[in-house]
């Protein structure tokens, strides 16, 4: 994974917004694995419990016949289904209560990363609006010297020259405090900005690597479900078939 301490530092400091959103995101990817599992397993239970009643339907089947036995076969190949998928609904269910628990660990992470990096915000908003006073106070101050330039190039008395002198040098001082106050705020942003992203990393990096072990866990499950099943056809009513 990429060092988000390495990225994310645009002209207008949207990286912090972007790394919040993706962090809050991960909460949302969490719910909408839950609700994806939870659709499967209602499905698996629909299918393992009409598989249980056909097996009852196997059962009323008549009893004469050279057919007659074979409904001994579809009765136990159907239990044995329906049991398979009943099974799958259990280990997703089980899947389902893991994804909530990590879903409230998660939320409370969250919850106390949003106050850690809370003074990033704030480093940010302080940023940029001394950032705004900059050229202002520049322009401010350009424009006071050449007003107090233009009076004594058209010779005005002393006294306005002078007047016009004490502002240019006051709108010096605000120019010359306010980049100062900028390259303080810039710094402290700059640092913040850092801690945080690390932050995010370490949350993005934990989630991927649980959202990972759920994943696995669920298509283990499946896949352990499909052999099952495989084992009833080769030993049911496919297996006579193939015989």
């Amino acid at each position: 994974m990429s060092c988000f301490g390495e990225h994310f530092w645009g002209e207008k400091h949207q990286g912090f917004d972007v790394l919040y959103h993706n962090m809050k995101q991960g909460q949302v990817s969490t719910k909408e694995l839950a609700d994806f599992i939870r659709e499967r397993a209602t499905m698996e239970e629909t299918y393992g419990k009409s598989m249980a009643k056909m097996a009852k339907m196997a059962t009323n089947g008549t009893q004469l016949g050279t057919f007659a036995p074979l409904w001994e076969v579809f009765r136990v190949s159907s239990d044995k289904l329906a049991l398979c998928h009943l099974e799958l609904v259990k280990k997703l269910q089980d899947l389902l209560k893991e994804i909530a628990r990590y879903g409230e660990e998660q939320g409370k992470a969250h919850k106390k990363s949003k106050e850690e990096v809370s003074g990033t915000l704030e480093a940010i908003q302080l940023l940029q609006g001394v950032a705004q006073l900059v050229p202002k106070c520049k322009e401010n101050y350009q424009s006071k010297c050449l007003e107090a330039e233009r009076l004594r190039r058209e010779g005005t008395n002393q006294k306005e020259i002078d007047k016009a002198e004490r502002k240019s040098k006051k709108a010096a001082e605000a120019l010359r405090r306010t980049v100062e106050k900028y390259n303080v705020a810039r710094a402290d942003f700059e640092q913040r900005m850092l801690d945080s992203a690390v932050r995010f990393q370490q949350l993005e990096e934990i989630h991927l690597c649980h959202m990972k072990g759920l994943i696995s866990s669920y298509s283990h499950s499946v896949e352990d479900t499909h052999v099952q099943i495989g084992q009833v056809s080769a030993t049911g009513v496919w297996g006579v078939c193939r015989g």
